[in-house]
């Protein structure tokens, strides 16, 4: 077979594979209000966000705990002296006698633990606000490697089921003896190499698939 032919011959495996590709787009496979529902699930059973709002309410907590502790700084004290006892200290003073003791120390540490409570309680806030946009930020590019890996995957089906079309076509004609067995052999190695590429994209959907669930807590079936 002259040059024309072969060239004719690897237009013909390579056509249907080029148009297909250049059809093809992901941008109208995302969906923002399907990420959306995805970033509100990972918000909810992600167990890092719970994570940090146990440690807010720990934070929330010790700040009420040192608000109600203002008492803690008195100190009361009760002393019984019969009448007809002989009290050395305090020899005027018998029966019972109450005393209030103020540690100055605590009073004026004070203030500086609830402020101090205060602080803690707001940078857990933060915390949790940064944790929101980082993990938003996940879902998404998790996301986005799912509908390109499922888009990549559906164009090498696609490429795959052309290459077996032409597969068939140059088998019939090779058979009749209309072409030679180069061009049958290369169809062959078209094939194969097709047929490996379809399962790399499926193994890449997959592993996207799983990531993405693993964040969002929840199977993508189940996202409706």
């Amino acid at each position: 077979m002259n040059l024309p032919h072969k060239l004719l011959l690897l237009f013909l495996l390579f056509f249907s594979a080029f148009n297909l590709h250049a059809q093809e787009s992901m941008m109208q496979d995302v969906s923002n209000t399907y990420l959306a529902k995805l970033i509100d699930t990972a918000t909810k059973y992600y167990p890092q966000v719970k994570v940090l709002q146990r440690k807010l309410n720990i934070s929330e907590i010790n700040l009420r705990k040192n608000k109600l502790s203002w008492y803690d700084v008195l100190s009361v004290s009760a002393y019984y002296s019969p009448t007809n006892s002989s009290n050395i200290n305090l020899p005027n003073l018998t029966g019972f006698q109450v005393g209030l003791n103020i540690n100055i120390a605590a009073l004026i540490q004070k203030p500086f633990l609830i402020k101090a409570a205060k602080e803690d309680v707001e940078i857990s806030k933060l915390g949790q606000e940064e944790y929101a946009i980082l993990l938003a930020a996940d879902v998404k590019t998790r996301y986005i490697k799912y509908v390109q890996s499922a888009t990549i995957l559906r164009i090498q089906s696609g490429i795959a089921i052309e290459a077996e079309s032409v597969l068939k076509d140059i088998r019939y004609k090779f058979e009749k003896g209309e072409t030679i067995f180069e061009n049958y052999s290369k169809a062959l190695v078209f094939m194969s190499d097709n047929k490996k590429s379809v399962i790399d994209a499926e193994s890449n959907f997959l592993v996207a698939k799983t990531n993405l669930e693993t964040i969002i807590g929840k199977k993508l079936s189940e996202i409706q």
